[in-house]
């Protein structure tokens, strides 16, 4: 309801600005005709998404949406410290087979994984 109200008082400051440049009555028929259009462009958008809030099953499908983004970008992440670390070990000088090695215990022990995440997150911030 809002960005309705804003819409309405922005094409009003708008108009005030952009009329008195028409010189002619055809351009400024013309001009209208333009801002008439896009009006009604903008209107039934706003309607459509105000519509579609209030659909629950919209709202159902958008909250499962955001939930799966929500893992999407959790997994990216983990994958990024993951790799940060591994960047970290390579810097180091350590072999492939022991980096390896080391992730391997490493799904194994949930203790050694806490602790790498926290020493991680330690070292960005």
């Amino acid at each position: 309801m809002f960005n309705l109200l804003k819409m309405h008082v922005g094409l009003v400051k708008y108009l005030i600005v952009e009329i008195p440049k028409r010189k002619t009555l055809k351009e400024l028929i013309y001009f209208l005709r333009d801002v008439g259009k896009q009006y009604c462009k903008v209107n039934l958008k706003l309607y459509k998404d105000l519509f579609l809030v209030l659909d629950p099953e919209y709202k159902k499908q958008k909250k499962e949406f955001e939930k799966n983004n929500q893992a999407k970008q959790d997994v990216i992440n983990a994958l990024k410290l993951l790799k940060y670390s591994r960047d970290k070990m390579k810097a180091a000088g350590i072999s492939r087979q022991r980096i390896r090695r080391f992730f391997l215990d490493l799904s194994r022990d949930e203790d050694a994984l806490n602790k790498l995440v926290d020493d991680l997150m330690k070292e960005v911030q």
